[in-house]
This record gives structure tokens, sequence and C-alpha cells, in this order.
């Protein structure tokens, strides 16, 4: 068996706007994937700079040790600026290590990949996919893009130049494309380009996917993140600021550019087999809610403020778990994870880890003390300065990098110290204050930048030199015209620390009435509110912030904390789950979360509570003393450590304990919610539309009107789509009827009770109601997708329908409409408490609508 893997990346995909495409059916390649293996949050690196980044996935290592510090670098040959390339790594990346194991190595499109260095395979550079010249001129492939060079030929066939695309590519992204002005408007022009080398890189992958033996194959697609800073802004929500037309014209971009991968995803995924691993990651998310912003700052890499702290991370195989959240994944993770599925030894100045939880039998882990001793990488080759100009205009162009100045020696120097800048970055985020403060003290010496300064600052705070920190921000507020948020917080922080409380408070009333422009901004001004033991304050605070920063996990384990000293403990213990859920690797949130249950007695929850804590910081002396406290009580739980918690039957402890156990769980239901489910066109709105007229109420917000496809109506809630982060809202469906459709079942919160009408129907129809729902070829049916809705329904009928808190009724949507009557008694028996009207619930059933059925 050839163990075969392929690592897929796409810059800045964030599950945020992932999500609903999924629940919407509109990603089926992803959500195969999914469900095959585990995912999860895969954390960033400070700066958030893609150059930086992809080759700390690449390498294991943080930028001081792979040599890439920007986008640009100090041309030491030339003088002036070059962009980075395979030249500025200084050590080995993931290709180099294999190729030197005589696996067939193809990398394609990597950032920074130029030029194209020796491997026993085949690398395309970065360099590839860029258009040039005008369709119909020469379009020469740049010299070191491909090795082998006998292959460029073969490669530049592939490519696509932006203006061979047709409507029939633009209008998926822009339907009413047409009504663009494109002599004045060139944002059409900027989507055709990111379309079109998406295409060349998706190309040429598949192309030696097809054509080459291969043991390790990596792709890399910036496309998502170039068309999240081009047309985000366009994204619903319609942001305040954002003309009504522009709006109508480019709202669906975003969401295309995802479906358009997950199409090109779909091809990939038929391209391997079931010996091949696949890992998708993308190095940090984007910004597409409340926190978006219209305007940069003027400074380099100001486009990074769209970037999210955690991108995806997809992984399946032979050797993978199935259908588990990972939790605790960082991009320094990657190549050791992606060195133990070749039985390879870690090097111990890696900075990362494997991911041994994905795995389903942990691989025995080897070490050598560097890889860089073991590869031989050639001697650095020069750059065409034709093709290094044209990847230097597309960073200006994508705003990344200033224009550099004319004279080579400003342009070198402007480019030396924002490289440094960014080296002090890195120090200071991976604990390393003081490397940090000799950079920074330099740089603010010579121009008191307010970016350098902030950092400045902060490093102080980090090593309790407060009343330098302090000295500091005030430098910076004289030059300021407005007080820098984050810094009036670390103020307020740093001012406590020196017990200068009265001052503190002063500082921090205007920081209350603001609006949280960061999320550890507001995680400053709430612990502070906490310290001064002002809670009720600290509380009303985090609610306005949780507004702006939903899926934070601090801020809600901070919140938690004030519910936790008012002996609020269900409320408490409520918001630590929440924390949890957005952060699984949180281990106060676990301790606080085992004190609560230990108050509330459920025993066994707060024994796995404590668990897990120990198992996260082993040093808690805390959950041991709770762990002691529940053991002095006579109860004993067997718990692996790794779970989430939850409510469970399996526990081997005696029995009479477990019935008092359950019925304590029970009784602490908050309510039940009534729940209409099943696959997408299975006949959920049917159902809805049954109890509607039965004198249910119904949990739904008509966002999504009635259409062709569903003329009496969805009856949905919006917030259902992303129910995975919005757990308050299951509460406003208390005693109503809502519709969550079979995926989103597993994010209910586990303190209600819920009654729950699951619509079985032949999973064929389904798929042919979704096909025609999405406007595909009857004839395009997917095996694959037919065995997921299977193994869904199957998953749900072992792991979810058996809950404690869950009863079912299921109902054949051919039984509803064939036997109407006999279907709506069912479900009035069912819902008894609900006293609905069986005719009108009869009438409610229209049988024109089934329209795709199967005889047999």
């Amino acid at each position: 068996m050839k163990n075969k893997v392929l690592l897929i990346g796409w810059d800045a995909a964030d599950w945020q706007i992932i999500n609903p495409l999924l629940e919407a059916g509109k990603m089926p390649a992803l959500q195969h994937l999914i469900e095959s293996g585990v995912s999860g949050n895969l954390a960033t690196l400070e700066p958030v700079f893609s150059p930086m980044l992809w080759t700390s996935i690449a390498t294991g290592k943080r930028a001081d040790k792979h040599g890439v510090l920007g986008f640009t670098e100090p041309d030491f040959d030339l003088g002036g600026a070059r962009p980075v390339g395979n030249y500025s790594r200084k050590t080995a990346a993931i290709w180099n290590m294999l190729s030197e194991e005589k696996l067939n190595t193809n990398v394609v499109g990597w950032w920074p990949s130029h030029p194209a260095e020796p491997l026993n395979g085949v690398m395309v550079s970065n360099f590839y996919q860029r258009a040039v010249n005008e369709y119909g001129e020469k379009w020469p492939i740049a010299p070191g893009t491909v090795f082998p060079k006998n292959l460029s030929k073969q490669m530049a066939a592939l490519r696509v130049h932006p203006q061979e695309l047709s409507a029939q590519h633009i209008l998926p992204f822009v339907p009413e494309a047409a009504k663009v002005d494109q002599d004045k408007d060139k944002r059409l022009a900027m989507a055709g380009k990111i379309l079109a080398e998406a295409a060349c890189i998706h190309n040429s992958a598949t192309y030696l996917m097809e054509h080459t033996d291969w043991d390790f194959m990596a792709v890399y697609y910036d496309n998502i993140d170039h068309f999240c800073h081009g047309f985000v802004k366009y994204h619903p929500p319609h942001l305040k600021g954002i003309k009504k037309e522009d709006y109508e014209l480019f709202n669906g971009v975003v969401n295309a550019a995802y479906i358009y991968h997950d199409m090109m995803l779909g091809r990939m995924l038929n391209m391997t087999d079931e010996d091949t691993t696949i890992m998708l990651i993308s190095d940090h998310g984007f910004e597409s809610g409340k926190n978006r912003l219209l305007k940069h700052p003027k400074e380099a890499g100001a486009p990074a403020y769209d970037h999210r702290t955690y991108g995806v991370f997809v992984a399946a195989g032979p050797k993978i778990k199935q259908d588990e959240l990972v939790y605790g994944a960082n991009l320094l993770d990657i190549t050791p994870t992606l060195l133990s599925l070749y039985d390879l030894p870690l090097g111990k100045d890696m900075d990362g880890k494997p991911l041994l939880n994905i795995f389903k039998e942990k691989p025995e882990l080897k070490y050598i003390e560097s890889w860089d001793e073991h590869v031989s990488r050639k001697k650095k080759e020069k750059v065409d300065p034709e093709a290094a100009a044209e990847a230097l205009k597309m960073m200006i162009e994508l705003g990344y990098i200033e224009k550099p100045d004319e004279q080579a020696d400003k342009a070198f120097e402007k480019t030396q110290i924002e490289n440094d800048f960014n080296l002090a970055r890195v120090y200071l985020s991976s604990g390393r204050a003081k490397q940090a403060i000799e950079i920074l003290e330099r740089l603010f010496k010579n121009d008191d930048d307010v970016r350098y300064g902030s950092r400045l600052a902060i490093a102080y705070d980090s090593i309790k030199d407060y009343q330098k920190c302090i000295k500091i921000i005030e430098k910076i507020d004289k030059k300021s015209k407005n007080p820098i948020q984050q810094l009036a917080a670390i103020k307020v922080v740093s001012l406590l620390k020196m017990r200068r409380k009265d001052e503190a408070w002063e500082a921090l009333l205007p920081l209350i009435r603001q609006r949280p422009w960061t999320a550890l901004a507001a995680q400053r001004v709430a612990r502070s509110l906490m310290v001064l033991k002002k809670n009720k304050r600290a509380s009303n605070y985090l609610e306005r912030s949780l507004m702006y920063f939903p899926d934070n996990s601090t801020l809600r384990y901070l919140k938690g904390m004030t519910y936790y000293r008012d002996s609020n403990f269900e409320e408490a213990a409520n918001l630590f789950l929440e924390s949890i859920n957005h952060q699984f690797y949180n281990p106060k949130a676990h301790l606080y979360l085992g004190e609560c249950m230990l108050k509330m007695e459920l025993f066994e929850d707060a024994h796995r509570a404590f668990t897990i804590a120990i198992s996260q910081n082993p040093k808690s002396k805390r959950a041991m003393r709770g762990l002691g406290q529940i053991e002095s009580k006579g109860y004993e739980f067997k718990i692996e450590a790794a779970e989430m918690v939850k409510y469970s039957s399996k526990a081997k402890i005696d029995p009479e304990v477990l019935e008092n156990s359950k019925s304590k769980y029970i009784e602490s239901l908050q309510g039940t919610v009534y729940v209409v489910s099943g696959l997408p066109r299975s006949g959920t709105s049917m159902m809805m539309q049954m109890l509607k007229a039965g004198g249910a109420k119904i949990f739904a917000d008509d966002k999504r009107s009635a259409d062709k496809n569903n003329p009496k109506g969805y009856l949905e809630h919006e917030g259902v789509k992303s129910l995975g982060t919005n757990k308050g809202l299951i509460a406003k469906a208390k005693d109503k009827v809502i519709k969550v459709v079979s995926p989103q079942l597993r994010h209910l919160s586990p303190n209600f009770k819920y009654k729950i009408i699951f619509m079985d129907r032949n999973i064929q129809e389904v798929i042919a109601s979704q096909n025609k729902m999405s406007k595909k070829k009857e004839d395009n049916y997917s095996l694959k997708l037919h065995q997921f809705y299977e193994k869904q329904i199957h998953d749900l009928e072992e792991q979810f329908f058996n809950q404690l808190n869950v009863e079912v009724l299921r109902v054949n949507y051919k039984d509803v409409i064939e036997s109407a009557e006999v279907m709506a008694k069912s479900v009035a028996e069912f819902n008894e408490e609900l006293n609905l009207d069986i005719g009108k619930m009869i009438s409610a059933v229209d049988k024109k609508l089934y329209r795709n059925k199967v005889e047999n």
C-alpha cells in the first residue's frame, strides 16, 4: 500500500464563511472530507503575513528560524528590494525532507517558492500563474518557474489567461455582470484575473496528479484571500457605507469563490484513492461580519488587519480518525504531522508538534537534531528581474506593500526596517519580549511610529516594566490625534499592577463607553473591571463585546467568571461550555466548569471537566482538589480525558448512582424545544407547514422567502446556519418549533429537552431535488454524496438519537404524501402537549409538490 499525501492550501479560508455554505449543501466535496476525517481550527502566527505563514507551515519553524520576514527583502546583489522567494528560506522545507528520503514530491504554487528548486519530483513556483501581457501576445514562462526545466513548455500550455474567460465563467460570481461599465470599473477584470490564476494552479496540479507518480503533492491556492480582499466588503450582511448598487452587483462573489474551490477540491478527491491522506488547511481566516474594515491605515501590510486568528484544518485518510473535531492545532504543527504520516523523524529544532490526536493509532515518534544536517539544498539562484518586478507589482496592487522609493538605497533601507519590525513581532508573539525590545527600542528611537511604540509598550508590559510601558503610551498619546484603544487598555492594566487604582478607574471610564475594536482590548478592559470588583459593569461590557466578537473563547470565559462570582453556577457553566466549544485547549474554563458542576451536584460532569483540566494543566492543584472532593463522596467515574463534556450512560458506575445522575440531569433541563430535522430537501419545510397550520408556534425569521422550489415557504431561522457559534439561539426557541437540518443537530445545546420529528426520504429523491434546486443536470448523480448521507443518518442514530434529552419520531416523506391523515395523527400524538389541529395539518399537505419521485 503506497502512503500518499495530498496537502491543499486555501489561503484565508474561514469557517465563518464555510459553515453556512456547508449547511446549505453548497460545498459537498469539503463536507465529504470533513465527515471522512477530522476538522477544526488552525491557529495562525504573528504577524499574519502569508509568505511568512506558509513558510512556517512548510518548515515547522517560526520566521526567525526560517528567514522569510515579509513580502519583500533587501536585495544585497542589485540594491533595492525584491520579492521573497525560495532563496530567502534558510532551512529545509517538507519537500526537501521528503525528496531526501527518495519520495516522489510535487509542489505547485507555494508562496514563496520561486525560483523552483530541485526536487525528487516537480516544482511549479508562485510566479507561474501571473499573466504579464495582453491575450494574444507572447506569454513566456519566467526562468526558474518550473523544475525540471524540460517541463516548462508543457506547464505553460496549461495556463489560462484572464481574457480567455467567457460570460459562463464570470456570471456565477457576478450574475449582473452586464451592468458593469468595464471601461471605468475594473472590479470585474479583477475577479477574472483571480479566477484565471486559480485555474492555472488547478490545471497544473491535476495534470501532475494524473501524469506523474507521486508520494507527496502540495498545492497552494491564494485566490480566496484575493477574492476576499477585493470583494468581502460586499459580502452579506450589507455594510453601512457600501453603495446599494455595488452590494447588489458583488454580494455573491465571495461565496462563489468558495463554491468554485469546492468544485476544484471535488476534482482532486476524485483523482485520489482510499490509500491517500488528504489535508486541507488555511493560514488564517478573514473577517466577513461586523468587524470588516472599509478603510485601512496607511502602513505596510495593512490588509492583514482583515485577517482572523483561526484558519481551517481538515484531514482524512487511512491513518486518520473519522468524523471528529481536532483542537489546539497550529500552523507550526503541519510539517511535524506530515513527517509522522510517513513515519519519518521530527527535527528537534522544529517549533511545532505532531497532531497525535488525529491518528487512529498514535505513531511512534523519532527525532533527529535537525533536517538541515541531512538535506542538501542547491546554491541560491539569481531571479529573473522582469519576473521579480511583476511579482512586486502584484504585491503593491494588493496593498500588502507600499510602492518602493525610486532610489534603490531608500527601498533597501525601508525594507530592512520593515523586516526587522516583523522579526520583533515574531519574538514578541512567542514569549521572547526581551529580544523584541532590543529591536523595537532601536526602531522607535529613529522613528516614533505608533506601530513601533505600541509593540514596545506591549513588550514592556510582558516583562512587567510597567513604568516604561506607561511612559511609552503617554508619548504616543501626545502624538496621536485620538488615544489608541489597545494602548489605553494596556495602560489601565499597568496602573492596576502598580496599585494606582484611582488612576486606573479614571483611565478605564472612557474605554467602557467605547465599542471594543479588538478582542484583546476588550479582554483587558473586562479583566480590569473584575480586578476593581465591578462585576456587573464587567458583565455588561462583555455582553456588548461578544456582539462584535461572538466566537472569542476568552471573552465567553470571562463572562462566565462574572456569573461564577455571583454564584450563578448554571449560567456560568453554559458560558464555560461555550468557551470550550470555541477553544477546547482551555484549562481554566474546564476547571471552573468542573467547579460549577460540583456546586450543582452533577458529579459525573464535574469529574470529566476536572480530568480534562488536569490533562491540559497537570499542575492544577485546584482541579485535583475538585476530583478529591468527588471521590470523597464515594463516586468513581471512568472518563476519557480527551472527551468534550457530555452526558453518557456508558460509565461503569453503580446503577443506582447512574439513575440518580440521569434524573438530576433531566430535572436540570431548561425546557422543551420542538425540532423538525432531516437531510436538506427531505420534506422538512412541508412538516413545518403542517405544524404551523395545526397551531404550533414556529420559530422562524422569514428571511428566506418562498420560491419555485418551495412555494409555501421554508419557515427557517437564519441563525440556525451558525448554530455552532450562536448557542443562545436555541433558548429563544423554547416551547416553539424550529427547523434544524441534520448536519446541525450536533450543535444543539445540552441544556434543553428535544422532541424531534426526523423526516426520512429516499436519498435518491433527496439528491435529485437538491440537483434541481441548484440547477445541476439530472444525470449528475453522486454515489459518494449518497454514501455520505447514509453515513450521516447512521451516525445520528448511533450517537444522537439515543441521548437522554432527545425523543425522536421518524416520519417518512412519501407516507405523509400518500397517507396524510395517518401521519398527521402520529405527529399530533407525539406532540400531544401542543394540541395540534389534525384537520388543518392535513390541509397543509400538497401532493403536487412531490416532484422528484423514485419508483424503485
